[in-house]
């Protein structure tokens, strides 16, 4: 993974435009984020960032929705939960 090298920088959305592909090589080979900004209030909207670094969230993100899936399931195993089939819920709901 990339090694965060600098504080984050903020560019417009037209800045970002102007500079996308040394904003990219940044991300790239200097492992940079760049938040683009957009509106009066310079709101961040979006962000430029190293691949890996989202490769890894997205692995985080996995491992605790299977941590999540295993307690769920365990809950059911355990009858600490219950389930409820589709077309009950669909009932319940008048759907």
């Amino acid at each position: 993974m990339s090694t965060h090298t600098s504080e984050p920088r903020e560019l417009s959305v037209t800045e970002a435009r102007d500079h996308f592909s040394e904003r990219i090589n940044r991300a790239v080979y200097g492992g940079e984020v760049t938040f683009v900004t957009r509106g009066r209030n310079h709101q961040r909207a979006a962000a430029i960032v190293p691949a890996d670094l989202v490769e890894h969230y997205e692995e985080l993100l996995d491992e605790r929705d299977a941590r999540i899936a295993a307690e769920r399931l365990a809950d059911i195993e355990a009858g600490r939960s219950q389930t409820i089939s589709l077309e009950d819920l669909e009932r319940k709901l008048n759907l």
